[in-house]
């Protein structure tokens, strides 16, 4: 039983990796497929992880037409607009861009991750904050703890502070570059 139940989880596992089932590869639009893989900014290896799941089921991938969908796909992907949203989400870049836009999309992508970035330690700089109010207002802390907690958070609403402009200044380099 245990096997058996060890073995279940290995296969969903393992199939749960495959980018298509076997009814997505039999009825697979790959012109429609190659746009949603760049339009959401894949690597050109996707398509050998198409085709490696499709061969599970004794299928090929209709190499030509995906390529066609994903040249269109990344003309969706590779946007100025689209740089900064994905950066500004914390996604990856897998450097799919073709040379004409890569820049305009690498540097909307760089101003959009270093908000990101500044944002998540805002929100880690909130909790922090938050964790040595509630020290301060405990019964069961010493004067000095209270002392070093009043310090440090000086120290935070000093960086807390110096985020909120740093933050301010990206939005507005954002809206005075695009």
């Amino acid at each position: 039983m245990r096997y058996s139940l060890l073995m279940l989880v290995a296969a969903l596992a393992l199939s749960s990796c495959a980018t298509l089932n076997e009814s997505e590869c039999r009825t697979a639009d790959w012109y429609q497929l190659g746009i949603r893989d760049g339009t959401d900014g894949y690597p050109r290896t996707r398509l050998d992880d198409h085709r490696k799941a499709c061969s599970e089921f004794g299928m090929s991938a209709n190499d030509a037409e995906w390529q066609e969908g994903y040249e269109t796909g990344l003309l969706n992907y590779c946007t100025v607009d689209n740089g900064y949203k994905v950066g500004r989400g914390g996604g990856y870049y897998s450097r799919v861009c073709p040379a004409q836009s890569e820049a305009d999309f690498v540097s909307a992508y760089e101003l959009g991750k270093e908000t990101y970035d500044v944002e998540r330690e805002m929100a880690d700089l909130d909790r922090r904050v938050e964790t040595l109010q509630d020290r301060l207002v405990s019964d069961k802390v010493d004067d000095a703890t209270r002392k070093d907690a009043r310090r440090q958070l000086s120290d935070l609403y000093d960086r807390s502070h110096w985020l909120r402009r740093a933050h301010d200044r990206l939005e507005n380099e954002w809206r005075r570059r695009y």
